[in-house]
């Protein structure tokens, strides 16, 4: 009997190739939210410090700069803020993605376990069949 040969092998690995990428494309994003919520925290950071440091200055000048710089800061975490909500939008994109590459190659990975499974069958009950013909041979030629 022929060896195993799964038709749609080309296929898994195409589905295989295709998770790889949705998964490195998942981990890119996961690492773009990261930093976007690092600069957050940072800029977040440098209000705090603004705010204490506004507190302490007595001269006009001084304070009208720390006013301006602290505006900055607040527009600056507000557009911080709306990118790290894109980012966390692309990253469970991507997440949805892998995970949708992931049910298509393990469907395809069942059909073939399933396909093996039933070429195994096969194998073993024209094994079976061989003997049970063989047995037969050998008791005929003896003549009982």
């Amino acid at each position: 009997m022929k060896k195993f040969q799964f038709r749609l092998e080309q296929v898994l690995q195409q589905k295989i190739t295709r998770e790889e990428q949705a998964l490195l494309e998942q981990v890119k994003a996961q690492q773009e939210c990261s930093r976007c919520e690092q600069e957050l925290l940072t800029t977040k950071q440098k209000l705090e410090e603004t705010l204490y440091y506004s507190q302490r200055v007595m001269e006009p000048g001084e304070q009208m700069q720390t006013l301006m710089y602290r505006e900055h800061l607040l527009l600056t975490i507000d557009r911080q803020n709306r990118s790290l909500r894109r980012a966390q939008d692309i990253f469970r994109l991507r997440k949805d993605t892998a995970i949708a590459a992931r049910q298509e190659r393990m469907v395809l990975e069942k059909l073939k376990e399933k396909q093996f499974g039933e070429y195994k069958e096969l194998e073993i009950y024209l094994e079976q069949k061989e003997i049970d013909e063989l047995a037969t041979l050998g008791y005929s030629r003896k003549g009982y």
